[in-house]
């Protein structure tokens, strides 16, 4: 196809995705039956996705509801270096911001087929944008290991320290640990997050809310 970036020959283009279970499976073997694909990872959350081994891979799949929170998402993606393609019926708002991301859009009436197609076509955007802290320099966006990346989604969604360690399976002090890098990591970039309600700005401008 004259619009399709494949991959390099030989080399996979790894896909990771959040769908909810009316499409998960169908994606899955829409992508399994594409041999210039692989899936690394999906669930029907983002907050699970992000904390996944095969997070982002080439490609991150968002197959769920529009809005901010998807739009978040997809930041999240483009920042871990990843393309995006969206299975979802936008507004224009809506579209715009994603297509300013550089992100593909599929109707959601177009089968998982048509989806993975897009997966295996999009391309990078090559004019730069300066719309978020996405597009920031790499310094400005912090590594959060996945243990610290766990937490934060765990500890901005509410819960408390002893919560947090409670669903991670680790220690209190492990946790707490976890949530003083990650206030640390942000401070280093020039990204308040001292208090909750600045982690929580932080959390949701880099998609994990």
């Amino acid at each position: 196809m004259s619009m399709t970036e494949s991959p390099d020959a030989g080399t996979l283009r790894r896909v990771s995705a959040v769908a909810g279970s009316e499409q998960r499976d169908a994606l899955r073997d829409a992508i399994d039956a594409d041999e210039a694909l692989t899936l690394t990872a999906i669930s029907s959350r983002f907050a699970n996705l992000v904390v996944d081994p095969g997070f982002p891979g080439d490609v991150v799949v968002l197959a769920e509801e529009p809005g901010r929170t998807m739009l978040a998402h997809a930041r999240t993606g483009v920042a871990a270096g990843a393309l995006v393609v969206v299975h979802a019926d936008v507004d224009t708002t809506l579209r715009r911001a994603l297509e300013g991301l550089g992100a593909a859009i599929v109707p959601l009436g177009e089968p998982a087929e048509a989806v993975a197609e897009q997966v295996a076509a999009v391309r990078r955007p090559t004019r730069r944008r300066t719309t978020s802290w996405t597009d920031e320099p790499a310094e400005r966006r912090p590594r959060l290991s996945p243990g610290e990346r766990r937490a934060l989604t765990h500890y901005v969604q509410g819960l408390t320290t002893v919560q947090v360690a409670a669903e991670m399976g680790v220690g209190y002090e492990t946790a707490k640990t976890f949530l003083r890098r990650v206030r640390a990591k942000y401070a280093a970039v020039d990204r308040p997050a001292g208090r909750r309600a600045e982690l929580i700005n932080r959390a949701e401008e880099d998609g994990l809310l």
